[in-house]
């Protein structure tokens, strides 16, 4: 019988090429998915992170403590030291007091030794002149006393008058013996009273000297201590600048390890839901695996009896069993692979080698290694394809059945024990191959996948 006429042939190359293309890109390839970071490698580094907070955190503290107390042996000593510069003030102002008073008395002292010199001075020189007179008037008198009796004895002078002269100047000399004496008295007088002025000047002198020594040693102290304090009141400042840049380092240090004790927390938490659903779903795998190792093993009796039966309806007509059993009856677009029981069918399961949960592309037919393979349509052999070259997928043999229902659909058949073709036409339920259990398999079965466009569906939806 001739076969329907096909697509034209550029349809058919360009149906022919995408169908290859998806097929190596799902063969070879898994799908590209961005990791999240995993919680518990987070959780570490988090932890981490946290311990060296937590330690900055508590040296921070340290630091602070040691400020405090540094701050405080400082305000103790601050008392103190304004306590003494405060007496030191008064001493000084006292000092300067006392020297005050030093100064007007040696002032004092020294004016009233002055006027005492200048006095004596004017004594002194009154008692040269009253000297100098009197020693004159006493020649005058002893020239007229020698010449006296002659002159009245030879003279025509009076001697009332004579006499008169004599006694006035007796009386005139007694005045002047006088004024002398009391000038010398006063002189006297002058020298004792200028040796004390001289001696009190030079006390009051001696008083002043040290009055200054002493107004001097408390300048001095004063500004010691008002030195001393403005070094503890400039530390104390300084040392409160760095007690407040530290208090504001703690209450970081402090932000900082509450936000990462948070997200400590927060991923503890994730942690330990992911731990429980772990122990949730590890059951889950286990009874998963426990019903597709009852389900496989079932289909493996079902296929076990239907070649005993086969093998005694041979047996009981006299007859050779044929090696190749016709392809089941189906009237969908793709009739069924094989003849043996259904062992898993597409969608998510346990993977039973890697055991996790993932995508089953296909259907799984428990047939017996050896046990022939159909195509499911009428199609073109694409690809033959040996283990090393299709990732877990063993022999593989690609079919592409052109564009139906709108899309380019082809069908792929894996773990092939052997290949009855390599390339080029193929029929519907002609065998092209053998169940086997190449590549990434726990059993001989085979594992059939449709796909639409490249991408594996669920091959009920066709046959």
């Amino acid at each position: 019988m001739q076969r329907p006429s096909r697509a034209p042939s550029s349809r058919r190359a360009r149906a022919l090429t995408g169908a290859a293309l998806s097929l190596c890109l799902f063969a070879g390839a898994g799908y590209a998915v961005a990791a999240e970071p995993d919680p518990q490698d987070r959780k570490s580094k988090v932890d981490e992170d946290l311990k060296q907070a937590r330690g900055d955190l508590h040296d921070t503290s340290a630091e602070l403590v040691a400020a405090y107390d540094k701050l405080k042996a400082t305000r103790t000593k601050l008392p103190g030291a304004r306590s003494a510069a405060a007496a030191a003030e008064k001493a000084e102002t006292k000092a300067q007091g006392e020297y005050d008073d030093a100064v007007a008395a040696y002032d004092l002292a020294k004016a009233n030794e002055d006027k005492a010199v200048k006095e004596l001075r004017t004594t002194t020189t009154k008692m040269s002149s009253s000297r100098r007179a009197v020693a004159g008037f006493a020649g005058q008198v002893y020239q007229q006393q020698g010449l006296g009796t002659m002159s009245v004895a030879v003279g025509s002078e009076d001697p009332g008058a004579f006499v008169d002269k004599m006694i006035m100047a007796e009386s005139v000399g007694d005045t002047q013996s006088s004024a002398l004496e009391e000038l010398s008295t006063s002189r006297a007088n002058l020298v004792s009273s200028g040796d004390r002025l001289k001696a009190l000047r030079q006390k009051t002198s001696d008083a002043k000297a040290t009055k200054q020594t002493k107004l001097t040693a408390a300048r001095d102290a004063s500004t010691r201590a008002d030195a001393k304090q403005a070094d503890l009141e400039s530390l104390e400042k300084d040392q409160e600048t760095q007690s407040a840049a530290l208090r504001r380092e703690k209450k970081k240090d402090q932000k900082k390890v509450d936000s990462l004790q948070a997200q400590s927390d927060k991923l503890t938490k994730i942690l330990e839901e992911r731990a429980r659903k772990a122990r949730i779903r590890e059951a889950q795998i286990r009874k998963a695996r426990a019903e597709q190792q009852k389900r496989e093993a079932d289909a493996r009796a079902r296929a076990e009896r239907s070649r005993s039966s086969s093998d005694d309806s041979s047996s009981g007509g006299g007859g050779t069993s044929d090696p190749n059993p016709p392809a089941p009856v189906s009237s969908g677009v793709l009739q069924a692979p094989s003849n043996a029981p259904v062992s898993s069918e597409f969608g998510l399961r346990l993977h039973p080698i890697y055991n996790t949960w993932r995508l089953h592309a296909g259907r799984d037919y428990a047939g017996a290694c050896g046990s022939p393979v159909y195509a499911a349509a009428d199609g073109e052999v694409v690809m033959a394809l040996p283990p090393g070259s299709t990732g877990g997928y063993g022999n593989q043999i690609v079919v592409d059945h052109g564009i139906k229902r709108g899309v380019s659909l082809s069908t792929t058949y894996n773990h092939l024990q052997s290949f009855a073709v390599r390339s080029g036409e193929v029929k519907r339920g002609q065998v092209i191959g053998y169940t086997g259990t190449t590549g990434s398999s726990t059993g001989c079965h085979l594992h059939f996948e449709t796909r639409t466009n490249g991408t594996p569906v669920d091959p009920r939806g066709w046959l």
